[in-house]
């Protein structure tokens, strides 16, 4: 078949102009964002930094919102720069963005609560320091891609696990790439890897199902953008999510790109396509200017 041949020129082609599109952008926008990184939480297994990006105009005075990154890797792998283009992206449209790092398998030897206690903790400090960098703390969105996003979802729907920080506030929004959703599933067809489905099994069966935002849907549940490929086997979780969010009378968008798996979203064209999305949800949110 020759169909093979002709596509790939054609995604070269749109690849490509992705990128003079985003070059475009970068010389019209408003200017680079102030970028600060901070220790907001001290383990003992090492300290953690929230990395954040200021609009250049920004002011302590400010009430701007602000998204949370967590950068996806499966509870295993992953780092603070995932997200820092999106990050980049929004700032320059007066959001504060920050990315967080948070604990790992293969750096710190540990399972997902560690995680989710961490994010818990990333989102209390920006909370309690809100009024110094100009953040609204009633308009923080979570977000994060696959372990990440459920980082983002649970601290929306679950208990911050033992040790955690309690927020004062929940997140308002929630925008997430192919997340996990629920834990107490997990298997091999959802495509978890060997070493997350042993991470998963060192957890007390009590404290899987806390950390899992899909037995925790109810009403409370803030507004949800999730995008997924059609041929990531998580989209399964997201639509279980979306049906029970709008069961329970709340808002909620799913985009499912055909023919794309799990992370497709870190490469483009779809990483410029993706973040359309992001941008457009925003702003019938009202937390982006049209």
């Amino acid at each position: 078949m020759t169909w093979g041949r002709d596509f790939l020129p054609w995604l070269v082609s749109l690849a490509g102009m992705a990128a003079l599109l985003w070059l475009f952008y970068w010389m019209i926008a408003p200017g680079k964002p102030v970028v600060r990184e901070f220790i907001y939480k001290q383990t003992p297994q090492a300290n953690l930094a929230i990395r954040l990006f200021l609009p250049i105009d920004w002011a302590p005075h400010n009430q701007r919102p602000a998204i949370l990154f967590f950068f996806g890797g499966g509870w295993i792998s992953g780092g603070i720069d995932h997200f820092k283009w999106q990050a980049d992206v929004l700032a320059r449209e007066g959001m504060v963005a920050a990315l967080v790092d948070y604990r790992v398998d293969s750096r710190h030897h540990t399972t997902p609560d560690a995680a989710v206690a961490d994010g818990f903790d990333a989102f209390s400090w920006l909370l309690e320091n809100a009024n110094r960098f100009g953040v609204d703390p009633k308009r923080v969105i979570s977000s994060g891609s696959s372990a990440g996003g459920h980082i983002a979802a649970c601290l929306a729907l679950c208990t911050p696990p033992r040790g955690a920080k309690t927020p004062e506030e929940r997140p308002a929004l929630l925008v997430l790439f192919n997340p996990v959703l629920d834990l107490t599933n997990a298997t091999p067809e959802l495509e978890f890897s060997p070493r997350e489905l042993e991470l998963i099994a060192m957890m007390p069966s009590e404290t899987v199902a806390a950390i899992s935002p899909n037995q925790l849907v109810d009403s409370r549940t803030p507004p949800s953008l999730l995008i997924f490929g059609d041929r990531d086997p998580l989209t399964q979780q997201g639509e279980q999510f979306s049906r029970m969010v709008e069961a329970a009378g709340v808002d909620t968008r799913t985009e499912i790109v055909p023919g794309q798996k799990h992370g497709f979203f870190n490469r483009e064209p779809w990483r410029s396509r993706t973040m359309t999305f992001v941008k457009q949800y925003l702003q019938e949110q009202s937390y982006l200017s049209q």
